[in-house]
């Protein structure tokens, strides 16, 4: 096991893959060199044959006294004798040779072979034949007088040389190759481990981190690549869920908090009760207190399941709503809200504009500022109403004269069961402003809120806007 284990590590992957485009690009490279070398070998000897074999015709079709007189003899072997390798055969057109450059047997088979050829083909053609045990590359060249064929010229250049050379070379190139290898495999495998090492450093520190010590982090190599963008990333990922676990953790303990106290006072009034025999108007009260405390747990459950839905993954705001009669129906029951404290509510809300949501939950999230508007708004104050588009985007704009908000408390109360300072402190579960930026997220806006203590608090809500429905 532990050896597939070592055979399918990205170490080893890397390796071989690194080895075998060595190994391929290798070989196509000496390969391509052997071929090219040979193919310039090849003609080199070619255009040499073809020099000469033009240098015979022109001597001899120059001549005028005949190819068979003593003359052309002359000058053939004067020209031609003592070319270092070249082998020059003249011949009639019978195939008969009446003129070599050396001496040979002329009754070889092979002569007559590519007389035949040439006789046959009428053109010039390179051929590649054995002499004597010696292989000789030829170019055979018919002379003609008009349409008839007057002889043919077999010149000849040995090419045992050039074998020989690519077979050296071929040696040369091979020995080459294995010495490579070694370095290669050893250089790339160090490479390659130097490469990866901070990801196995990585994957080591990451099997320490669990949820109770999530506040650990994976030390960044200073390398400035992909390896240490990815522990960038993965560090963010553990911020994130730290972040999310410290966040659930508190959520957990505040709920408890929130249902311990109504809870345990239920049960003290009950257990008081039932102590021993009380009156109908001490029953009366218990149950009248029983009740609040019951209704408390009813408020904060429901805004606990509020806030659950609002952060839920599988939300859909699918909806077409009339925003501006929404807060026109919603103004008309603040304004019933803030009769008690003679707080007056203006508005001015632009017609017609359209968004994509929820319509009670959008509305909720709207009454609850209303409603924190009120309830921190001195008697005979004023809330300011306002609904405008902007950039294609809904503005919901809540402005009130009361309290104000304390800059120490301004960055937390989004959070959940947050209630202020002591100073500030107020009636609820703490969770309505929560539950409204949940909300405003959920339906794709934001929430922004300005305030000073004393002065009081804009609150404003940017949505994004839908086209009229007709």
């Amino acid at each position: 096991m532990e050896w597939a284990t070592k055979y399918k590590s990205l170490r080893f992957r890397l390796t071989f893959w690194n080895i075998l485009a060595f190994l391929v690009v290798t070989f196509l490279t000496f390969f391509g060199f052997y071929i090219v070398t040979g193919k310039i070998l090849s003609t080199h000897t070619d255009n040499l044959l073809r020099s000469h074999s033009v240098g015979v015709v022109n001597l001899i079709t120059n001549n005028s006294i005949g190819m068979h007189s003593m003359l052309t003899r002359e000058a053939f072997n004067r020209e031609f004798a003592e070319i270092p390798g070249m082998l020059v055969v003249a011949m009639d057109s019978k195939g008969q040779i009446f003129n070599a450059s050396v001496t040979m047997n002329r009754d070889a088979t092979v002569f007559g072979d590519l007389f035949a050829r040439v006789y046959k083909d009428r053109k010039a053609f390179f051929a590649n034949e054995n002499i004597s045990g010696l292989q000789m590359r030829f170019l055979a060249t018919p002379i003609f007088d008009k349409e008839n064929l007057q002889g043919v010229i077999l010149v000849a250049h040995p090419i045992d040389v050039i074998q020989k050379s690519l077979k050296s070379l071929v040696i040369v190139l091979a020995g080459t190759f294995l010495i490579l290898i070694l370095p290669v495999t050893l250089g790339g495998y160090l490479l390659i481990k130097r490469a990866i090492g901070p990801i196995v450093t990585m994957s080591e520190n990451l099997k320490k981190i669990g949820f109770e010590n999530l506040d650990e982090r994976v030390e960044v190599p200073q390398i400035n690549d992909e390896i240490q963008e990815l522990v960038l990333t993965f560090n963010l990922l553990l911020d994130r869920l730290h972040q999310a676990f410290t966040r659930e953790r508190q959520f957990i303990e505040d709920v408890a908090h929130e249902l311990k106290t109504p809870l345990s006072t239920i049960r003290s009034n009950i257990e008081i009760v039932l102590s021993r025999p009380r009156s109908v108007e001490n029953y009366k009260q218990t149950l009248e207190e029983t009740l609040i405390d019951t209704n408390k747990l009813t408020t904060t459950l429901k805004n606990v399941l509020d806030l659950a839905w609002s952060e839920s993954q599988g939300l859909k705001t699918n909806e077409i709503i009339n925003l501006s009669q929404m807060l026109s129906e919603l103004k008309d029951i603040a304004t019933k809200l803030a009769m008690p404290k003679n707080i007056s509510i203006k508005s001015r809300i632009a017609p017609e504009i359209f968004v994509s949501g929820r319509t009670d939950k959008l509305g909720q999230a709207i009454l609850n500022l209303l409603d924190n508007a009120i309830k921190f708004t001195k008697n005979n104050g004023q809330i300011y109403l306002n609904l405008s588009i902007h950039n294609n985007q809904a503005i919901i704009q809540f402005k009130d004269n009361g309290v104000g908000i304390g800059e120490s408390d301004l960055p937390h109360i989004f959070e959940r069961f947050y209630r202020g300072s002591k100073t500030n402190k107020t009636l609820g579960s703490g969770l309505g402003l929560a539950i409204t930026q949940s909300i405003i997220k959920a339906h794709h806006g934001e929430i922004k809120v300005e305030s000073r203590v004393s002065h009081g608090s804009i609150f404003s809500i940017y949505l994004p806007i839908m086209n009229k429905v007709k």
